[in-house]
């Protein structure tokens, strides 16, 4: 996962590659989207590889997987392939929905939550997110905005998190200071937008 991860990152800051990424995070934002309107859920890194990576059509793979899983009328096929569904401007997505969808991403369900799988949930993410970078800061909020944004974090963002990071850990405890670079995390556009 780690090394796809690095591979996108390189093959997105490739100069010639401008439109091919370009197209690519377009596909990324409309599956994302479609996997928001129909489950309520983000997809997982390792669904979004698989239908914008290994796929040339992604986001039609994408919309027939939702509609086969979630047979709700209200999310046809067509409606999730029609122009005005794709050409819709972005909407503002709750804060508790982003919330839910740290608790689903740590493996803690995707119903509804209460305050304390909230917190059980948030800490794991974090810890998720620590293990599967050897602890390394920049790797951690790489993992944590491409889980929630569904794409890479640029060096700006991830410079910016790490200041926010130290500047907290400074005067708080380390757990306390992710959550904080979490809660900023949230009011990226990329992530509070559908």
């Amino acid at each position: 996962m780690k090394w796809l991860l690095t591979l996108l990152s390189l093959w997105m800051t490739c100069a010639t590659c401008t439109a091919a990424d370009d197209a690519l995070h377009k596909e990324i934002r409309k599956i994302r989207r479609a996997y928001l309107d129909v489950s309520g859920l983000l997809p997982t890194p390792e669904e979004i590889d698989w239908f914008v990576v290994y796929n040339k059509n992604g986001y039609t793979l994408a919309v027939d997987h939702l509609t086969s899983k979630f047979p709700d009328a209200q999310w046809s096929k067509e409606r999730l392939l029609s122009k005005d569904y794709l050409e819709a401007p972005a909407e503002p997505i709750d804060r508790a929905l982003l919330e839910k969808n740290v608790v689903y991403l740590a493996g803690l369900g995707t119903g509804e939550i209460d305050p304390f799988l909230k917190e059980a949930g948030t800490e794991k993410f974090i810890k998720d997110a620590l293990l599967a970078t050897d602890e390394k800061a920049s790797d951690a909020i790489d993992y944590i905005i491409n889980q929630l944004t569904c794409r890479p974090s640029s060096a700006d963002e991830e410079n910016k998190f790490l200041d926010i990071f130290n500047k907290v850990s400074l005067k708080e405890d380390e757990m306390s200071a992710w959550k904080t670079v979490l809660l900023h995390v949230f009011e990226m556009r990329d992530c509070k937008y559908k």
